[in-house]
């Protein structure tokens, strides 16, 4: 199992990076390329589709605990080069700012293990600089 963790700090009060990064549906409006997601379901269990180049992938939403300002998903499909991924996004509140962890664990499937962290470590750098972004209006 391969873990790749991306650490940051908003310089925004939790109440107002949680609705933000809280947005399993929404994830469009913060990284940049990607088309809207279709969100299937609600709540727990709910699924977001995002259409990529060679294919969508599914994420499942399969915890969300506002009280800890966290969450995690899982890949169920897709083109991406890992196997048995989860990911759990945790917010700490800090005063006037926030301190993100976002953290994945995976196996590589189709790519090496330096190859899939890179493309992970990626996607986290790009969503939250792409939630910073959408904070600071």
């Amino acid at each position: 199992m391969t873990t790749v963790t991306v650490t940051d700090t908003f310089d925004h009060p939790a109440d107002q990076v949680w609705p933000v990064v809280s947005d399993f549906g929404g994830i469009h409006k913060y990284m940049r390329g990607l088309e809207p997601a279709e969100v299937q379901g609600s709540g727990l269990g709910q699924d977001r589709v995002l259409a990529m180049p060679g294919g969508s992938v599914v994420e499942r939403l399969t915890w969300f605990d506002p009280a800890a300002l966290a969450y995690s998903y899982t890949i169920v499909d897709g083109p991406l080069p890992f196997a048995r991924y989860v990911s759990t996004v945790k917010l700490t509140a800090d005063g006037d700012r926030t301190h993100i962890e976002w953290q994945g664990n995976f196996e590589p499937a189709g790519a090496s293990e330096e190859e899939a962290s890179k493309m992970v470590n990626g996607i986290y750098t790009g969503g939250i600089k792409g939630f910073k972004k959408f904070l600071a209006g």
